[in-house]
């Protein structure tokens, strides 16, 4: 089966959540992989009938992974979650694909600001601090990417022709300024007679951002949909 990798940003709860769920899930599918041996018989079994007998189980457990009936790794987990957000938010397609300027594009994406990287605005430290590798089948990973692309597409849009009346904006020009290693005066001009977009103008942006989603928004999502860990036991003693 051809793979498709993402690498996604998470919070640590979200990857506590997510291991506790994929043992529960490894568990599940060792205990049924143990039964269907029972069935079969094949502690009985040598030469062909026990070959032909994994060969069975083997594709039984193929056909129930695709089901998601069966999910004993992480990847399987969170296809099987992921598909299951995208059909919540009717996100299952048909889409076309990417235009070509846009494929593999680098960078984040137009109005991908602090709410999709942290719980905070402006430049608070991110809660988004681990890091999860993941690889979905091909055809649901494209899925993915395709629909994020075109639901979030009049957005990103509209943001843009925003920043094109606003511009940047003095907090942006200065922020820029502080990160390329401090303001000079000509940043100090430019921020003091750049054009200040009106409050509904800026309230105008904001929910335009929140329109735009991202594919770590859905993965983070479908982690939600994970159920939680049981608390640790309180070890305190007197």
């Amino acid at each position: 089966m051809s793979l498709r990798p993402f690498v996604v940003a998470v919070e640590p709860e979200h990857m506590a959540r997510l291991n506790f769920a994929v043992s529960a899930a490894r568990t599940a599918e060792l205990d049924w992989l143990k039964q269907a041996h029972e069935d079969e018989g094949t502690k009985y079994m040598r030469g062909r009938a026990l070959s032909e007998a994994r060969a069975r189980i083997r594709v039984e457990r193929a056909r129930l992974r695709a089901k998601g009936k069966l999910a004993g790794t992480r990847d399987l987990v969170l296809a099987r979650e992921v598909r299951a957000e995208l059909r919540s938010r009717s996100m299952l397609g048909p889409y076309e694909p990417l235009p070509e300027d846009q494929v593999a594009t680098p960078g984040r994406r137009v109005g991908t600001g602090p709410q999709h990287y942290s719980r905070f605005s402006g430049d608070q430290p991110t809660t988004l601090t681990e890091r999860m590798a993941v690889r979905l089948p091909a055809e649901l990973g494209e899925q993915l990417v395709r629909s994020c692309h075109w639901v979030s597409a009049p957005a990103v849009e509209a943001l843009l022709e925003w920043q094109q009346l606003w511009g940047d904006g003095p907090t942006v020009i200065m922020r820029e300024a502080q990160r390329r290693g401090g303001a000079t005066l000509l940043d100090m001009l430019c921020a003091a007679f750049a054009k200040r977009p009106t409050a509904d103008a800026i309230l105008k942006k904001s929910q335009l951002q929140r329109q735009i989603i991202t594919t770590g928004d859905i993965f983070r999502s479908a982690i939600d949909r994970l159920p939680e860990p049981p608390p640790e036991p309180d070890t305190a003693t007197d």
